[in-house]
């Protein structure tokens, strides 16, 4: 487990060590060797601070300790191994050997994320030869100073550790899962949000770059449309040619391959070692997340390819049964051709027969494309209620009598919903006329189907009920999956893996309910 508020202090003076640790932790030493200590580090003013300070207002703090820059290095490296790292260095600035800036830049080598602050009364270099050698991420504090400064400089550090720490682990853990479109952006969108509050920007997007050159947005953070002009800027600049974040006109451009970000910055001073490489870190995971959902896109498909594949055998065979049927039928025209009666009566066997072969080549091509959404505001009632009277109108052209529907509709009837209402459409009557073939091949008396509505938390549920056998229990679990099917004599056993798909690009659920008799689907819809 990783020890927590890890600080490392590199000084050659043990009186400096000592004293700083007697701050961040004051039960680690003699208090009277503290107080004589603090005598010549702190101001006079501030020494009745030195210990009630730190009490009241430090988290515990972990304090190692280096008398040498080399040595620091060498626990600094020794910390990163053990998987215990110091999240905040103070560091000397005039030391025998490696001096401060020597050894920060070798520390920022190896650990790009610690924290560091200079503490010295004096120094050697200027401010800008320091930030130009070791970043704009590095404090720089003098002495004398109050104890209290370095309570909240090593508090402040910690926070900021841990921040960045926590981001790192959200971005690797995203750019490992593959997602759907909307849960990826969405995830996205969040990143953004705290990137953007990193390098103070009120507008990023990240995009990439498709085969004709156009920039297609992924995910963005800001108010309005895109303020950035691409356009404008791919006058200036041959993105295809950048390789490294760069900072042009006040917008910070990451390529990464075919993919990009682009954020509007308010000075080129927020950008520190340690905001370049959130940025950096940022792009490298968001465009991992983006292509294993693409990949996990393309698996999914060859998938459905491979399962058509097994079982083109059994499509096959269903449709040779009405095609058959159409040829033995148009052979009967041919032999007698003036028999009006019996040719009319086999030209409405003759376009059943084409129906049936239509709808199994449809199921097919409908498995094996993604079932994208065109999503509009629906009335649940109305919905609803159309799709029962179309269902009993069915009913009543074929099995006149022997199945009734049953509506219970709980929802209110100004309720609106967002969906494709097409496609939910199909969802509906293929689950009602699965009902209405098992409660007539049984012959279910009295058979009923209900279809209920209600609103559940911010899902709007649909169930669809029957009162017949239920679904086989060898079926159970595979019943959402391509090719399953209760022996019915047509179908291709896609019907309800279509359902699945079409439910899924809602971003709803399907289940089956257990109840006392029949079977029980119900449809969960994101609403709100």
């Amino acid at each position: 487990m990783s020890e927590a508020n890890r600080v490392l202090i590199i000084d050659d003076e043990e009186i400096v060590r000592d004293s700083i640790r007697g701050v961040l932790n004051p039960h680690s030493i003699d208090e009277s060797e503290l107080e004589d200590a603090s005598f010549d580090l702190f101001p006079e003013d501030s020494q009745q601070f030195v210990t009630k300070a730190s009490k009241a207002f430090a988290p515990t703090f972990n304090v190692d300790e280096a008398s040498n820059g080399i040595n620091g290095l060498e626990k600094v490296k020794q910390s990163l191994e053990q998987g215990q790292p110091f999240q905040v260095i103070f560091l000397d600035m005039r030391m025998p050997g490696w001096d401060g800036l020597r050894t920060c830049v070798e520390i920022r080598k190896v650990d790009p994320k610690v924290q560091i602050y200079f503490v010295t009364a004096y120094s050697d270099r200027s401010i800008e030869e320091i930030i130009k050698e070791a970043g704009h991420d590095v404090g720089y504090i003098s002495k004398p100073f109050v104890a209290e400064e370095i309570i909240q400089l090593g508090t402040k550090a910690i926070y900021d550790w841990n921040k960045l720490i926590n981001l790192e682990r959200l971005l690797k853990i995203i750019g490992e899962i593959g997602f759907g479109t909307v849960e990826l952006n969405t995830l996205l969108v969040n990143i953004l949000h705290q990137i953007a509050d990193y390098i103070k920007s009120d507008f990023a997007v990240l995009g990439r770059f498709n085969n004709d050159n156009a920039f297609e947005e992924v995910a963005k953070i800001g108010i309005g449309e895109n303020r950035i002009n691409i356009e404008t800027l791919r006058e200036k600049l041959d993105f295809q040619q950048l390789d490294k974040i760069t900072l042009y006109n006040g917008i910070l451009i990451c390529p990464m391959e075919h993919f990009c970000i682009l954020a509007i910055t308010s000075s080129e001073e927020h950008f520190n070692q340690e905001k370049l490489y959130l940025v950096e870190l940022f792009v490298e995971n968001a465009v991992r997340a983006v292509k294993t959902s693409e990949l996990q896109t393309q698996l999914i498909q060859n998938a459905r390819l491979s399962a058509v594949g097994q079982a083109i055998g059994m499509v096959m065979h269903d449709i040779r049964t009405p095609i058959s049927q159409i040829d033995g039928m148009a052979q009967m025209i041919e032999a007698d051709p003036a028999n009006a009666e019996m040719n009319s009566q086999l030209s409405v066997l003759m376009r059943e027969s084409t129906g049936h072969a239509y709808d199994i080549i449809h199921d097919v091509l409908d498995f094996t494309k993604d079932a994208k959404v065109n999503l509009s505001d629906v009335n649940v009632n109305r919905f609803i209620e159309a799709n029962i009277k179309r269902a009993e109108a069915d009913i009543a052209n074929n099995h006149a009598g022997k199945v009734t529907l049953v509506a219970e509709l709980e929802t209110k009837d100004d309720l609106e919903i967002k969906l494709d209402s097409k496609k939910i459409d199909r969802v509906l009557i293929n689950l009602i006329n699965n009902a209405v073939e098992v409660l007539i091949e049984k012959e279910i008396k009295p058979a009923t189907i209900k279809v209920s509505s209600r609103l559940k938390g911010t899902s709007l549920q649909i169930r669809i009920s029957d009162n017949g056998p239920g679904i086989p229990k060898e079926i159970k679990n595979d019943l959402f999956k391509p090719f399953i099917t209760q022996n019915k004599e047509n179908g291709t056993g896609l019907g309800l893996a279509i359902v699945q798909q079409i439910i899924d690009a809602h971003n709803g659920e399907i289940s089956l309910e257990p109840i006392e008799q029949g079977a029980c689907f119900v449809i969960s819809l994101p609403h709100g």
